[in-house]
């Protein structure tokens, strides 16, 4: 018979109305030792199956909720306007601006799913956004960026933590814009990131490493939309 002692986990209520996630009895706290507070019912449940998954040895998601809620309240609490000032220089080097100059498919397949994101910005944000088919780099106008930050700003924590991580896996702010705010689903937010390495595995054929990379990648935006997702309640 095992003598391992068995691990309980409960949502329970916080003082200020919020969901905390009591392990043992204790209530779980970030690596700085803040106490984690969920705006959200859904979003407790979503971290309370992470807990579960790690403290079970169980695979966790390669993105995972744990960190994501750590990282809003141990990282950007403290450093909100430094956060939001990198979060929106993404838009500088954001995939959807920069267009091949050839061959004729891509660039077809860029205009098809790319500038529908660049229209949507300037519909939805009346954000201008500067894109180019050269080599060289763009900046984005202080405008644009000023609108950009100021959008950012009445995000909440959970949702910067959020749009940061799918900034980085889409190599794109717009593309996760337009993702939180159902313009685009998981699967067009997936395929617009990498409209070049789909092309090229079509035309050359699939590599196995590369498949398994933007498998992983395409599961990762899926459980963090999920995320951002479960704050509205």
């Amino acid at each position: 018979m095992s003598n391992i002692p068995k691990i309980t986990f409960k949502i329970i209520k916080s003082s200020k109305n919020k969901y905390c996630i009591q392990i043992n009895n204790k209530i779980a706290k970030t690596p700085q030792g803040n106490l984690i507070e969920l705006p959200t019912l859904k979003l407790a449940k979503i971290i309370l199956k992470d807990y579960q998954s790690v403290k079970t040895k169980k695979v966790a998601n390669i993105v995972s909720p744990i960190r994501l809620t750590n990282t809003a309240i141990d990282r950007i609490v403290t450093d909100n306007h430094n956060y939001i000032e990198k979060l929106s220089l993404y838009a500088n080097n954001d995939v959807v601006c920069y267009f091949a100059r050839s061959p004729k498919d891509l660039i077809k397949k860029q205009n098809k799913h790319w500038l529908p994101l660049i229209i949507f910005m300037q519909d939805f944000y009346s954000i201008n956004i500067l894109y180019t088919s050269k080599i060289s780099a763009i900046s984005q106008n202080k405008d644009s960026l000023s609108k950009l930050k100021l959008i950012l700003s009445k995000k909440n924590n959970f949702e910067l933590s959020a749009i940061a991580v799918l900034s980085q896996l889409t190599n794109s702010i717009i593309i996760s814009l337009a993702l939180v705010n159902d313009k685009i689903n998981v699967k067009n937010a997936f395929e617009c990131s990498n409209l070049d390495e789909i092309y090229q595995s079509s035309f050359w054929g699939k590599d196995e490493e590369a498949f398994t990379r933007l498998k992983a990648i395409s599961s990762d935006i899926k459980n963090v939309k999920k995320y951002y997702d479960a704050l509205k309640e």
